[in-house]
């Protein structure tokens, strides 16, 4: 087994329904909409095994530090958790067909992947429910984006703001927070690429004092997608508000997962 000071930490989160309640309870209510669109195309009958596919997802996620893509039952290290639950419906799974090489284990969700990619219709009813909740959400919590370039090194002044508004502390290009339990949670900024395009630039790390070099890093379109389903939809923006919306949207739910795991380290 992979002896990392950072998986013993890891091992102590208390799930994803915790931390689904507290991110809501800063008024972001997204994921949960989403859960529950899920459920509706699913069929109520079908919500625990959803929930539960969720949960134990997300426990695999969390206490592998990423490196495992539950749907395929790949580990990229032995793993302190393996959900039982999944391998069985990884067993039992009789949907796979071209090009959905690991589709996702609980089959009506599957059946929306494929619906979702074939036809345009629905496609179009679905981003106009996403693009509803996401101006809903951004009115509720009244985003602001005063400021707002539209290029990447534009995003920076944001990130600073909401960084340093949940008490992470400035460190050169990185944003961090240290816990008690020695964990350092680190919000970090990839701005190569193409300058006009906002991209996917954050990048957030969750590393042990003692093993930076070993560490849970999320990045890319859907950072959290894995810890909360659903999340994904902050990533899905159109306007200025979207982004900046998503941009404190996972923030903000970094800074509840890292809250997950006690206070802060003593100065």
């Amino acid at each position: 087994m992979d002896d990392h000071p950072i998986l013993e930490v890891l091992a102590s989160w208390p799930g994803r329904v915790s931390t689904q309640l507290a991110f809501e309870a800063r008024g972001f209510s997204i994921p949960r909409v989403w859960q529950n669109r899920m459920i509706e195309f699913c069929g109520g009958h079908q919500a625990d095994l959803l929930h539960r596919y969720w949960d134990e997802v997300a426990l695999e996620t969390m206490q592998s530090a990423g490196k495992v893509y539950s749907d395929s039952r790949m580990f990229l290290i032995e793993p302190k958790y393996r959900s039982a639950f999944l391998d069985e419906l990884f067993a039992a799974r009789d949907f796979v067909e071209p090009p959905y090489r690991n589709p996702p284990l609980v089959k009506c969700l599957f059946e929306y992947m494929k619906r979702n990619n074939s036809d345009s219709e629905f496609r179009d009813v679905e981003m106009a429910f996403i693009r509803e909740q996401q101006k809903r959400e951004g009115e509720r919590l009244r985003i602001q984006t005063s400021g707002w370039t539209g290029k990447k090194r534009g995003i920076i002044p944001f990130v600073g703001e909401f960084c340093t508004t949940l008490g992470f502390v400035h460190r050169r290009n990185r944003w961090q927070k240290k816990m008690a339990c020695r964990a350092v949670f680190e919000v970090g900024l990839d701005l190569g690429g193409d300058p006009q395009r906002i991209g996917s630039p954050l990048i957030f790390r969750i590393f042990h004092e003692d093993d930076p070099d070993f560490a849970f890093e999320m990045r890319g379109n859907s950072p959290f997608e894995f810890v909360i389903y659903g999340s994904w939809l902050y990533s899905a923006c159109a306007t200025p508000s979207d982004h900046v919306l998503g941009i404190r949207a996972y923030i903000e739910l970094f800074d509840v997962i890292a809250g997950s795991f006690g206070g802060l380290q003593q100065a």
